[in-house]
């Protein structure tokens, strides 16, 4: 929770700190499809992210994927989000990925062949807009 908490509200707004509590505490629940990675540096948690599969639609869903600020721009995002395709690629290897992430935030998915299929103004609140982005499998 702290690496989350330190990423409001710039990444992230209040309102979400709940929700990503209820999240976490869904993922203690046995859901088969469901995956979740941490990212430690000496025995602390830096990073998370995961994915959800949704079978039925042969699609990926990013879920809930951040690093503590405290250690942006040191190349831990980049990991986490390789780690994840590289995860998906070999379990669902047909499967298009989706996410949605803010304004300050799509360009780094750009990098990596997502592509921005939606822009919501104010998506998540005043000033914080939501791009819904794909990167379809193959790429």
């Amino acid at each position: 929770m702290e690496a989350f908490v330190s990423n409001v509200p710039d990444y992230f707004t209040s309102a979400e700190i709940v929700q990503f509590e209820d999240w976490l505490d869904k993922m203690s629940e046995e859901r088969m499809y469901w995956h979740y990675y941490v990212v430690l540096s000496e025995d602390s948690l830096i990073g998370c992210g995961g994915f959800v599969y949704e079978e039925k639609l042969s699609r990926v869903t990013f879920a809930w994927g951040l690093v503590h600020r405290n250690f942006h721009k040191q190349g831990m995002g980049k990991l986490l989000l390789q780690y994840r395709l590289d995860r998906i690629r070999t379990l669902y290897p047909g499967a298009d990925i989706i996410l949605d992430t803010t304004q300050f935030s799509y360009t780094f998915f750009e990098q990596y062949g997502f592509v921005t299929v939606k822009y919501t103004e104010d998506g998540y609140t005043t000033g914080m807009h939501r791009y819904d982005m794909i990167l379809y499998a193959g790429k």
